[in-house]
């Protein structure tokens, strides 16, 4: 029997994670991809690996601090003015999805989605290159306002739910534990179950190198279309060159949308622009990501140097970066680290997939038999990666998957 072939359209964490448990399905696999493996929303987050993330970033509370946010150029958050009326749907399926009783809906398919991240990636990178760029080593919120960093009843009712350890940290402890931020924090908060990658870009490509010496091909293309027939894909169009499957996955990030359409099925997804700094040589370095509650943003150590990331922002797709983003990043880590050097500073912008929920999409293509999504994991690709690239594989594969996919499906946002 000839082998079973699928063709993923997406080089970034999902799309490689998804390559490598479909080959252990025993699928040939292609992976397309409009730019270099890794190089897009994978590239520049803060490398966080969070099975405690089980809080939605949009609850009720955070909708009273969001005119502040906009209204402040050092706020976390931004809409181009030319991108408001676009953005404003968005914006109000998200205040929709912040209701109480779906936020608890959301945070209990988080905890499934994020919860055994670390057992799952143990599984891909065990005895490979990649494994040594995982590291467990907690992470700490903090803030500059008493128990602040601890979170509102909400959240801590939701992480008590989960099942996930945290330990509330006052002024004092929080110097203790690192002793290179500033003194202006006045409470904190330890996941010390979470993990960081040394460094995202590197291990996107240590697992794409893996997939490839197991046999996996590599196209550098844009998809330009699909050819579709009888409910089923045909040939996936790369620089409108049909190219003929036998499943097709979309795992494409930001770009997702636009490939989604024209399978049929339209989806809410936004590019959620984010921004980082990464500072080399900085002469202090926090020994574990620090997440700024009150800035929402985070500093990670990596191998590269000292990452500040985060802040969103509302665009078009292909509007041109606004650097002053990355000139807030660089206020906060003078404000944050007493002595840093930023005289060398590389800066970066990338778009999220983010859906108003918080939720990915993933499931078949309503309407196509061999066409699947896998895409939409806003903040929390590096997390999701590989218990998504699982889930994919199960599926293709016609396997009972290993947690409930119903709660991600496209289909939602229809009803």
């Amino acid at each position: 029997m000839d082998q079973r072939k699928a063709c993923v359209i997406g080089a970034g964490i999902v799309g490689v994670c998804s390559a490598l448990w479909l080959q252990r399905e025993g699928f040939d696999v292609t992976v397309v991809d409009a730019g270099p493996i890794g190089e897009g929303a994978s590239f520049g987050n803060a490398g966080n690996i969070s099975p405690g993330s089980v809080v939605p970033h949009l609850i009720p509370e955070l909708w009273k601090e969001l005119p502040g946010w906009m209204l402040d150029a050092q706020g976390p958050l931004t809409v181009r003015p030319a991108h408001v009326l676009k953005a404003l749907p968005w914006l109000l399926a998200a205040a929709r999805a912040s209701r109480r009783e779906r936020v608890l809906e959301v945070s209990r398919a988080m905890l499934a989605l994020h919860g055994n991240a670390l057992q799952a990636y143990e599984t891909l990178t065990h005895g490979t290159q990649a494994a040594r760029l995982i590291e467990r080593c907690g992470q700490l919120y903090v803030s500059e306002h008493p128990t602040a960093a601890h979170g509102s009843a909400l959240v801590q009712m939701l992480r008590s739910s989960a099942g996930v350890r945290s330990e509330a940290l006052d002024w004092m402890e929080v110097r203790e534990l690192e002793p290179s931020l500033a003194p202006i924090f006045r409470s904190g908060l330890l996941l010390p179950d979470n993990a960081r990658t040394r460094d995202p870009h590197a291990l996107v490509k240590a697992l794409a190198g893996e997939a490839t010496r197991n046999g996996a091909t590599f196209v550098r293309g844009k998809v330009t279309g699909f050819d579709r027939s009888a409910g089923q894909v045909r040939a996936v169009l790369i620089e409108g060159r049909p190219q003929p499957v036998e499943n097709v996955v979309i795992a494409a990030g930001a770009a997702s949308g636009q490939l989604s359409a024209w399978l049929g099925t339209r989806v809410p997804l936004a590019a959620e622009r984010g921004y980082h700094i990464t500072i080399s040589d900085a002469g202090v370095a926090p020994r574990i990501p620090v997440m700024h509650c009150d800035a929402r943003f985070v500093a990670s150590p990596m191998d590269v140097g000292l990452r500040l990331a985060g802040t969103a922002e509302f665009a078009a797709l292909d509007a041109a970066p606004n650097w002053r983003r990355t000139q807030v990043l660089e206020n906060q880590a003078r404000r944050m680290f007493p002595g840093v050097r930023v005289e060398k500073v590389s800066r970066w912008m990338g778009s999220r997939p983010s859906l108003p929920d918080g939720l990915p999409v993933l499931g078949r293509a309503p309407g196509c038999r061999n066409a699947w999504f896998a895409f939409g994991n806003s903040h929390f690709g590096m997390t999701a990666g590989p218990t998504m690239g699982r889930l994919v594989a199960e599926l293709l594969a016609g396997r009972q998957t290993s947690i409930d996919v119903a709660p991600y499906a496209a289909e939602r946002f229809a009803r």
